[in-house]
């Protein structure tokens, strides 16, 4: 009997140690289990973070790069065209009509007068903004005077900044001529630079007395001294000239424009000829 209890006790024992040693077990996979999800939480947690960071991060970067082409537009918008007009080695090959060397005389020296009387207008955007404000042309309007001439020089580049003038003069029915030199037509509107555009006015510009140093210093800025030449120029005279200058322009657009206009130029007439010729070949 006392064997059999010592061998009953020893069972329990085991038993009791393996009961035991189960729970243990049990204990720590679970430990394990529940420090394995706390791990996967964490890393979410972190690569979460992580992505709302880079998130952050690009919106910045694309917020800067939109302000910086902001800014890029805006500095675009204020630059002035005559900055970025290089002289050309030919002239553009729309530039009709051209003046010849006895016009290009006269036309130097009325821009002379006209600087001198204050009667011209010069630069890309000044001589486009006084021409917008001419009445438009029409059918209806007839025979009216000029209200200005437009000198356009033709060895411009890039030539898109002057491409437009001679459509917007036509439909505000303001006579033009091409010079040869941009060069010349700063010198002749006694300019610090070389000027694309100058626009003539047959009268002069009004004297306002509450203009004051505004003005004064934009003429500074814009004028330079005529070489000591202190002679009067006559209002009258000015006008003649340019009424004449005037003349001599719709003259030449009827001669060299007006051809091309209407499909009657040699040149197209020799084209067609070719196409012609061709399609029967």
């Amino acid at each position: 009997m006392a064997a059999e209890d010592r061998v009953e006790a020893v069972d329990d024992k085991k038993l009791k140690e393996k009961k035991s040693k189960d729970k243990s077990e049990k204990k720590d996979k679970k430990r394990s289990e529940k420090d394995g999800v706390s791990k996967e939480k964490k890393d979410k947690k972190k690569d979460k973070a992580r992505q709302d960071k880079l998130a952050r991060a690009l919106d910045a970067h694309l917020q800067a790069d939109a302000a910086a082409s902001f800014e890029d537009q805006d500095e675009q918008a204020d630059v002035d065209p005559e900055d970025i007009i290089k002289p050309a080695e030919e002239l553009v090959p729309f530039a009709l009509p051209l003046a010849d060397d006895k016009t290009h005389k006269k036309i130097y020296k009325l821009i002379k007068k006209g600087a001198k009387l204050k009667s011209i207008h010069r630069g890309v955007k000044e001589c486009e903004k006084a021409i917008k404000k001419c009445p438009p042309k029409t059918a209806a309007s007839g025979e009216i005077p000029a209200p200005g001439l437009v000198i356009i020089a033709g060895d411009i580049s890039p030539m898109d900044v002057i491409m437009h003038f001679p459509i917007l003069c036509e439909e505000h029915g303001v006579p033009y001529l091409y010079m040869r030199s941009r060069a010349d037509l700063g010198v002749a509107a006694c300019t610090k630079r070389a000027t694309s555009v100058v626009m003539l006015k047959p009268e002069g510009k009004k004297n306002n007395s509450g203009g004051g140093e505004g003005n004064k210093k934009k003429d500074a800025d814009t004028e330079m001294d005529d070489g000591g030449e202190d002679k009067k120029v006559s209002a009258e005279e000015y006008l003649e000239a340019w009424k004449e200058l005037v003349k001599t322009a719709e003259k030449q657009w009827k001669i060299q424009v007006q051809p091309w206009v209407k499909g009657t130029h040699p040149l197209q007439i020799a084209e067609r000829e070719k196409a012609r010729q061709a399609a029967r070949s």
